[in-house]
Parts: structure tokens; sequence; C-alpha cells
């Protein structure tokens, strides 16, 4: 038998800690904030004007790749052609009748100097034409770059939960919590007896 190779466990050294933001540097932070989620805000406005071709003015031109994940798509939009045949297309679906979007518990960090990245959910609902209108939860995390016009993003992906999770928050929201909780409250005692 072969002798085993032992792993040693390496401790990560840490980086000294940084001195504390005076409060002007803390008052300048919290306003980058600010800004940067405005354009998140400001993103879900342009898709509920239902003038979707809007989102695209959010987006820095300079940049010359962009990502874009869409829940619904089955792949990645990489570059300018397939963004705007995604949100600025020729001739738009005339099945989707209605888009409404809401941004919410959204975090902002800066990795590098005129990078920010956020993550947020976005609660969305849209109408097709012959179905009720539909809406989900959905988590967003998406790179924005500092320009002239301001905040711009380079990179957004959708990420919605998986099926199985979606259908345990489903089932969840379904139960009436006020007429369960005596049942349960029966069953423990039965079982506190034992």
């Amino acid at each position: 038998m072969p002798p085993r190779k032992i792993q040693q466990r390496v401790e990560p050294t840490l980086a000294p800690l940084a001195p504390a933001a005076t409060p002007a540097a803390a008052d300048a932070g919290d306003a980058t904030r600010v800004e940067v989620i405005a354009v998140i805000h400001a993103t879900a406005e342009a898709w509920n004007s239902q003038e979707f071709s809007r989102v695209l003015e959010l987006w820095d031109p300079a940049e010359p790749v962009p990502f874009y994940l869409a829940e619904e798509q089955d792949d990645w939009l990489i570059g300018w052609e397939r963004l705007r045949a995604y949100l600025a297309p020729a001739q738009p679906s005339p099945a989707v009748q209605g888009i409404r979007e809401e941004m919410r518990d959204i975090h902002v960090k800066f990795p590098a100097p005129g990078l920010a990245l956020a993550a947020w959910w976005m609660h969305f609902e849209m109408k097709i034409i012959g179905r009720r209108p539909i809406g989900e939860d959905v988590r967003v995390s998406a790179l924005l770059r500092r320009t002239s016009a301001g905040w711009r993003y380079i990179h957004w992906a959708e990420s919605p939960l998986t099926a199985p999770v979606y259908l345990a928050k489903l089932m969840e929201r379904n139960v009436d919590q006020a007429k369960f909780q005596p049942c349960h409250e029966r069953s423990m005692q039965r079982w506190r007896k034992r």
C-alpha cells in the first residue's frame, strides 16, 4: 500500500487592517453607494415604462464586451449585438403585454476604484398574451463602472431559485399559519408526553 500523503493546513495570512475611515470618507462612500442604488432603481423604472430599450441607456457604451444573463434565457448574452437584440429588438414581441420590476435589499461594495459590485432581490411580474400575469423573486448581481455619465452596467446576472427551493417556498406560503399553529402545538404536546 503506498504511503498516504499528509496535507498540511496552511493558515492564511491577513493583510494589516486599513486605517479607520474618516467621517468625510465614510460620507463619500455612502453618497457613492446611493448613486449606485439609484441606477438599480432606474433600471426598474426603465422596464416599468414599457420602453425596454431605455435599459440600454444604463449600460456603459465604452465596455467592449458586456455580459448579461436573463433568468429565462438558457445562455449568456455576450456582446453588444446580443444585448441590443434582447433589450431593444427591431420588432418587440407582441406576446409581452407588460412587465413590472421592483428592486429591494440592495447591497453594494467597491472591489476596485471606479467599480461597484451590487447584489439584490428583484421582484418581477409579466403578462403574456392569453395568460394571467405571473411574478417571481429573482436574485440579481451586477458590476457597474463609474463613467462621465454616472454609474453604468458592464455585467448583469439573474439567478433564480432552483426548482426544489422555489417549490418549497411556494408551499410554505400556502400555509394558513394562524389555523395551522394550534394543530402543530397539539401534535408537539403529544410527542412531549411520550
